[in-house]
């Protein structure tokens, strides 16, 4: 029900994210001059990865592009300054790859979309996997890449770029160099640019522009005279040309007065206090009728309009006629897509009209705001009429439109959210006690952890003090409800695992039922194991002792979504303790929950700790049959994003059933990956799996580089599993290389973290290798070879004592009778003869005379030698 539930909101945020009219080039204007010089360049996208098209505003880049594309296939995203969320920027790139490659977002957008929040990096690699699985070059556009703002796009950007299929290639159009590091593609001849001085108008084109093009009857040499004084701007020469059709039916007299009949001044970059720009635009807009400067002022609020709009914005009934009046004009309105249904103006033009707009005061402004927020609202362009809400101080409406929203942004629109809450008054979201949660649950990871406690603690208050009669019970409950969540999760957040499990006992005890929310408190991160992914607890037996056993035991009766996601971590805590029989209580509990639930999070970690229970049985072939079971119980998207970490737990039980085919199986399909630092507990498991086959197959060296890089990472981390398991496998790689002393080192750093915790599993999972190494380190310890680095020698004899349990052998081995094993107890306590003939009430020679019968049946020629024996064979 959950992912019905999911996929539902999925589908619905992408329609309310997406403008259609944003995956396209507006279509070339009637009045474009075809410049081979340019339009021909388009055979070099192809040549180049990246093409970098660099020139201020007006200088014609987006026609290029338009000229460029007119007979080609291109994905086409037209940014804007409201694209600063990095999700979002994504999902447009996939929804333009979409076009030109049928099926591209089924394929990936929901693996995407679930993967990018929990490991952006990951959801990137994703998409450069699915662009490289066709040799049919993509021609791939990102116009008006300078109103990008947003850093970890451009980090991204920078990633995405470097790690492009041969296959893609890249048009960025900006007004500005973009901020990333393109000095490695210029090198390697891989960067092509086209830049001011490229898209400028030659003479030539500039007198054929305004004789052909625009059909103005002036003399070449005036043209050409223009081109100079515009330095071959084009939207400066288009101006001058607008201005000139504008004043052609006035006087002749007139005519000759006007400042544009003159030169402009020397610097054509400024006149008077105003640039040249700025100048022509008032030249033209005034040169307007009154009329028609209403509906261009009014109009000019929205990023996009269309007929209707337009209307309700000036109120005049032939808005409609205006408006394709403006587009048959050419008049800086721009089509946004092929049906021309909606419009926008020149990005220059627009912001002149804003400015004018501004003289006639704010109040007026924030009226055209509310109309086109109203109407936005009304045809469900949700985020739009936000946006004018917001622009137009219409804050009471905007609260309760994000309140709505709240559930589409959180799937992963932060940056965008973070923008409103920051805009709108607290004491505005604080009046709405849910949209003044959904702020906390936003801004959770920064406040620090007191300040947070004690405003949900005001929040607590005020629901049910300040609004009790004013709020329906169920919604009461219900929101004191989220409180006691959200206090869990900050307690989540800040490692405070005591609280964390007080708090969701607390939950319970006030008879709270299980609520979805749970499955929103740490899942931004998803993985296989809980004892080593869950914040805080990191491979702590003992912290996840305290937190999972607790919260575990008290909600134990309840099929929830908590008993099921806490249990499989306390049956993992359980496991590498080697406490099987309780293990495999609380991994049932869990997976029987999570087959009711059917959640993935729940499911996939639940038949994992199955699957590693049969291997501590030594039974790896009913494991894999459990990880089986599993991917045919996920659905399609749930196995695409869970199948490699399914396949790495498939790997290691395989190793132990045919250990050199699986290895070599491995080895052949691996591909080199490149050192991710968002990398997961997940990722490093499988890498470790792949070293264990690499150590099969004699790669040791190889083996050994790995094994350091994976270790410092999780050192780095505070990861104490893994730590432990490649202090082990590089043990064991040195000990098969015969440096049996080095071998100690990294053995001990496993030793010293096993020790504090408890660790027994991870060191019998190994078998016979970890076993001798554990001897020889007991006997170095002996013989005082060795530094004993704070290790007691009871926790080495307890895990060579769990060895000797998982192999069946001990002192019945060697058939030693009752008596001779009570003998040797007492020895091993360093009794003499005659304390242990006065235990039994014998004589000193029958003790004696057990004493040399053990020796004989064990091999030892002292009472020290076999003691040692029986400690190395885990007898003790």
């Amino acid at each position: 029900m959950h992912q019905e539930h999911t996929r539902g909101l999925e589908d619905d945020w992408i329609q309310f994210m997406i403008l259609t009219t944003k995956l396209e080039l507006p279509p070339l204007p009637p009045d474009t001059l075809d410049r081979p010089r340019l339009s021909s360049n388009r055979e070099q996208l192809y040549q180049f990865k990246v093409t970098l098209l660099t020139a201020p505003a007006g200088s014609g880049k987006s026609t290029l592009l338009g000229s460029w594309v007119q007979h080609e296939q291109a994905a086409c995203v037209c940014l804007d300054d409201k694209d600063q969320d990095p999700l979002q920027f994504w999902l447009y790139v996939i929804h333009a790859l979409d076009r030109v490659r049928t099926g591209f977002c089924r394929d990936i957008l929901p693996h995407f979309l679930r993967g990018y929040s929990i490991q952006p990096r990951s959801a990137l690699v994703l998409l450069l996997n699915h662009l490289a699985l066709s040799d049919k070059p993509v021609l791939l556009i990102l116009d008006d890449y300078h109103a990008v703002t947003q850093a970890e796009i451009h980090e991204q950007m920078e990633y995405f770029i470097e790690n492009m299929p041969p296959s893609t290639h890249l048009v960025l159009s900006s007004r500005t160099s973009p901020p990333f590091r393109l000095e490695k593609l210029r090198l390697r001849g891989e960067l092509g640019q086209v830049m001011l001085q490229d898209l400028a108008f030659t003479a030539e084109e500039g007198i054929e522009f305004c004789q052909g093009a625009m059909k103005l009857n002036i003399t070449s040499a005036d043209a050409r005279n223009w081109v100079l004084q515009t330095e071959g701007w084009v939207a400066g020469l288009k101006l001058l040309a607008l201005s000139h059709i504008a004043s052609a039916e006035e006087d002749k007299s007139t005519r000759s007065t006007s400042p544009l009949a003159q030169p402009l001044r020397e610097d054509p970059h400024h006149f008077g206090d105003r640039s040249v720009s700025e100048y022509l635009l008032e030249e033209v807009f005034y040169q307007q009728s009154q009329e028609l400067q209403h509906f261009l002022l009014r109009t000019s609020v929205v990023h996009r309009m269309n007929s209707d709009l337009s209307r309700v914005l000036t109120g005049m009934e032939d808005a409609p006629q205006l408006l394709r009046h403006l587009e048959k004009e050419h008049l800086f309105l721009i089509a946004m897509d092929r049906e021309a249904n909606w419009f926008r103006y020149h990005h220059m033009f627009s912001s002149f009209l804003r400015r004018e707009l501004a003289r006639y005061g704010t109040e007026q402004v924030n009226a055209l705001h509310a109309k086109a927020a109203q109407w936005y609202e009304q045809q469900g362009y949700s985020a739009e009429a936000l946006d004018h809400y917001i622009l137009g101080q219409h804050m009471q409406d905007a609260a309760r439109l994000l309140e709505e929203l709240f559930a589409h942004f959180i799937m992963g629109e932060w940056c965008t959210l973070r923008k409103y809450f920051d805009v709108l008054p607290q004491e505005v979201v604080k009046a709405r006690p849910k949209l003044y949660m959904s702020y906390l649950f936003l801004i959770a990871r920064e406040r620090p952890y007191g300040q947070m406690m004690k405003e949900l603690d005001e929040l607590e208050h005020m629901i049910e003090v300040h609004l009790h009669d004013q709020l329906p019970p169920e919604i009461r409950r219900y929101l004191l409800q989220v409180v006691c969540v959200m206090r869990a999760y900050m307690a989540y957040l800040n490692r405070d695992l005591q609280g964390l499990s007080d708090y969701l006992i607390s939950y319970i005890d006030q008879g709270y039922p299980d609520d979805i929310a749970f499955q929103y408190m740490d899942y931004d991160r998803r993985e296989s194991m809980r004892l080593r992914s869950f914040h805080g607890v990191n491979g702590s037996l003992q912290r996840g002792e305290m937190c999972f056993g607790t919260i575990t035991n008290r909600w134990f009766s309840e099929n929830s979504y908590v008993t099921s996601y806490y249990g499989t971590g306390y049956a993992e805590v359980k496991l590498e303790q080697n406490h099987l029989s309780e293990a495999t209580r609380y991994a049932d509990l869990a997976l029987e929950v999570a087959l009711q639930i059917k959640v993935a999070a729940l499911l996939v970690p639940a038949y994992v700790l199955r699957a590693r229970i049969e291997l501590a049985q030594g039974r790896p072939n009913a494991g894999i049959k459990l990880l089986q079971q599993l991917s045919v119980l996920l659905s399609a998207k749930d196995l695409e994003y869970w199948h490699p970490i399914i396949q790495a737990h498939q790997h290691r039980l395989q190793l132990e059933i045919q250990p050199t085919e699986t290895a070599q199986l491995m080895i052949d399909d691996s591909i080199v990956e490149r050192v991710n630092p968002e990398i997961s507990c997940d990722q490093v498991f499988s890498s470790l799996v792949r070293v264990r086959a690499r150590i099969l197959l004699g790669e040791n060296e190889l083996s050994l580089i790995e094994l350091e890089r994976l270790r410092k990472l999780a050192e780095e981390r505070g990861w104490l599993t893994e730590q432990v398991e490649c202090g082990l496998l590089e043990a064991q790689i040195l000990q098969r290389q015969g440096h049996k002393v080095e071998s100690m080192v990294p053995l001990s750093r496993a030793i010293v973290i096993g020790s504090s915790e408890g660790y027994i599993r991870s060191f019998v999972n190994e078998g016979e290798p970890v076993k001798r190494l554990l001897q020889h380190y007991l006997h170095l310890r002996r013989t005082h070879s060795i530094q004993d680095s704070g290790i007691k020698l009871a926790y080495v004899k307890e895990l060579l004592a769990a060895f000797a349990k998982q192999n069946r052998e001990g002192v019945s081995s060697v058939r030693l009778s009752p008596m001779e094993q009570r003998v040797f107890g007492y020895i091993a306590e360093g009794l003499t003869s005659r304390q242990i003939a006065a235990e039994f009430g014998i004589s000193a020679g029958t003790v004696n005379t057990h004493i040399r019968r053990v020796f004989a049946k064990l091999g030892a020629n002292s009472r020290a030698h076999a003691v040692q024996i029986a400690e190395q064979q885990g007898w003790l």
